[in-house]
């Protein structure tokens, strides 16, 4: 069910190009897949042995316990820079990471599952800018809390003497399985994006369905606001079902609502009648 909501970015752009990547305090630089991780470049550029073959998979386990650099460039433009707001939305960084842009950090992660949206209006300048991540060991970095503890969780799947899978906010089987080899990932593995707006934006939409019967369902449509003052606005939207390959509009509302500066969430009542059951 195709949403069509009357906000919108004024832009978008992806920074997914143009990265390289280094070990720390190496001097040779590589062009990195984004997404993608460290591990997959290095077997990429064959730096690493297929590690699907043969015994080569203790051959490439060095590289999780080194930090390592990603580094990039991006162009903004004067009329860019006109917008009353941006930031940079990373969808997912794996995992222990801190981000610089312009050579100020603005972000700190530990959790590879979730996103991070960071304004940089007050950071970006017009011309070239500088985008620059460190990733650190998740091994060195969980080590302190094993030692810490001073006895091992149980993490069956971890194919290491010290079980450190339990300690990060990562994906488990990246320590091994019985079904998969061990390779502890780095890396931006979800896309990154630059974003320009004005006045609000819109950072999600989902639906919460009431009550449903073959004479029509009952839903909340639950959409989330930020705004970047305190605000009179409108929310308005429409939807449509294919119908034997024919999208029909079934039906659009709208409502008034008071936008407070930052995060709002409204909830907008409607009705589909004779709704399609599955």
């Amino acid at each position: 069910m195709p949403l069509f909501l009357m906000a919108q970015f004024s832009e978008t752009i992806s920074l997914n190009e143009g990265w390289q990547f280094s070990q720390v305090n190496d001097s040779v630089w590589y062009d990195a897949d984004v997404p993608g991780s460290v591990q997959a470049d290095l077997i990429r550029h064959n730096v690493l042995p297929d590690p699907f073959y043969g015994t080569n998979e203790k051959d490439i386990q060095w590289v999780e316990d080194e930090d390592w650099d990603y580094r990039k460039t991006f162009v903004v433009s004067a009329n860019q820079l006109n917008h009353d707001d941006a930031y940079i939305f990373f969808e997912g960084l794996d995992t222990h990471a801190d981000v610089f842009l312009n050579g100020s950090r603005i972000l700190q992660t530990e959790n590879m599952f979730i996103g991070h949206k960071v304004p940089v209006k007050n950071i970006l300048k017009e011309g070239e800018n500088k985008l620059y991540i460190r990733f650190y060991s998740p091994i060195k970095r969980m080590m302190p809390a094993r030692e810490t503890f001073g006895y091992e969780y149980p993490a069956g799947n971890d194919h290491r003497d010290e079980k450190l899978s339990v300690y990060n906010r990562k994906a488990p089987y990246h320590f091994g399985w019985d079904w998969g080899i061990r390779i502890v990932q780095m890396g931006i593995w979800k896309p990154v994006t630059l974003n320009f707006y004005d006045k609000a934006r819109i950072d999600d939409y989902y639906v919460k369905q009431s009550s449903v019967t073959s004479e029509k369902a009952n839903i909340n449509n639950i959409i989330e606001i930020y705004s970047i003052e305190n605000t009179n606005a409108t929310i308005a939207f429409g939807y449509s079902l294919n119908d034997k390959e024919e999208l029909k509009q079934l039906q659009s509302t709208g409502m008034e609502v008071k936008l407070q500066k930052g995060n709002n969430i409204f909830s907008l009542p409607s009705i589909i009648e004779n709704p399609q059951l599955w």
